[in-house]
């Protein structure tokens, strides 16, 4: 009897244990796509979140942060599977995804658990817009009200045969640029799947006006590149996907004159974005760049609200709400009620392998 007594009181000591680790970690999991296509945004995205976490010592309120990483290598199983393992292993927070597709996938998951948050760096389809839901991102939406610029820079060019280039596979992203000019009387002569061959692209576009591209920065740039090369001097307008060092970096000379559609302006002169640079060059030896950053905000904002007492989604989503405006590395964010961002896009263009916001 007396062993069964020593025995019960070792197991409730145990139990008693490992409730109490339980009840002080917080879990929050990311899924970006770390390896394969596109694995440069979400490997940028994850340098920004690590150091949100890094910055807080991985503590908030006297508990710990375990912060699990899941590749969702951009493909659509892959992405199920490692979403789904976040849920079985209790975690009600997720910063998730790069893109838009596997974003949609994640969410359609997630929605069915109504006690599980998500926030995504750089999302911007337009199927995410104006859903009362539990997903919120920090990327404007690509929307005809966010792309008015966009279209009326097409219009002024009077541009007759205008081609869209773009990944198909990404269908998401790609929708709200299929749909441009949904309600005008302009049209795409032709969407050309950015897979092919560069020498059928050169082909496909030998009499455009103007080539409405959307890549990542690395394709883009490796595109127009071989375009420039070939002496096609066509007007190129890329999406904000693009719009960053690594574009620059690989295009070389021919960057110059491209425009690019973007919410991205970052003030260099802002302290708050001098002190991010900073402490980010200090860890990773590079200079930061917009995906970073992105990465570094969506961390912040559940960082911020789970700070201020906010564990359940309902009241993370009214905080973030009412709060409405949020300043982190130099960056202005304001969301709207359903968890979207307010920022329009605006017009930039290569001058001097610079992005200079032309309206």
């Amino acid at each position: 009897m007396k062993n069964i007594f020593i025995t019960m009181l070792i197991f409730i000591f145990f139990v008693g244990c490992f409730e109490k680790n339980e009840n002080d970690t917080i879990k929050i999991g990311v899924v970006l796509g770390l390896s394969g296509k596109y694995s440069d945004l979400g490997l940028n995205e994850k340098n920004g979140i690590i150091l949100a976490f890094d910055k807080i010592n991985y503590q908030i309120n006297g508990k710990k942060i375990e912060l699990i990483l899941k590749d969702d290598k951009q493909d659509k199983e892959v992405n199920k599977q490692v979403i789904n393992e976040l849920i079985e292993d209790n975690v009600k927070y997720i910063i998730a995804n790069a893109t838009s597709s596997m974003s949609k996938i994640s969410s359609e998951i997630i929605s069915k658990h109504k006690d599980i948050f998500q926030i995504s760096p750089t999302a911007s389809s337009s199927y995410f817009s104006k859903k009362d839901d539990n997903f919120f991102r920090v990327q404007t939406a690509n929307s005809i009200e966010h792309f008015s610029n966009l279209i009326k820079l097409l219009e002024d060019s009077k541009a007759k045969n205008i081609y869209l280039i773009g990944d198909v596979n990404n269908k998401a992203y790609l929708y709200d640029y299929l749909h441009l000019f949904d309600d005008k009387e302009m049209k795409y002569k032709e969407l050309i799947d950015s897979n092919l061959a560069y020498e059928d692209i050169l082909e496909k576009v030998k009499d455009a006006d103007f080539i409405v591209q959307v890549q990542n920065g690395i394709d883009a740039a490796g595109l127009i590149q071989y375009l420039r090369i070939n002496n096609n001097t066509t007007p190129i307008i890329s999406s904000g996907w693009a719009k960053n060092e690594e574009f620059i970096e690989n295009v070389g000379k021919w960057a110059e004159g491209v425009y690019f559609t973007s919410s991205n302006y970052i003030n260099y002169e802002n302290k708050d974005y001098q002190d991010f640079a900073k402490d980010f060059y200090s860890i990773y030896k590079y200079q930061s760049n917009r995906s970073n950053i992105q990465g570094f905000q969506a961390a912040n904002i559940i960082i911020e609200a789970l700070q201020n007492g906010h564990k359940k989604v309902d009241d993370i989503k009214k905080y973030i709400i009412e709060k409405e405006t949020f300043n982190i590395a130099g960056d202005e964010i304001s969301f709207d009620k359903y968890g979207d961002i307010k920022t329009p896009y605006y017009i930039f263009r290569v001058k001097n392998s610079k992005f200079i916001k032309i309206k």
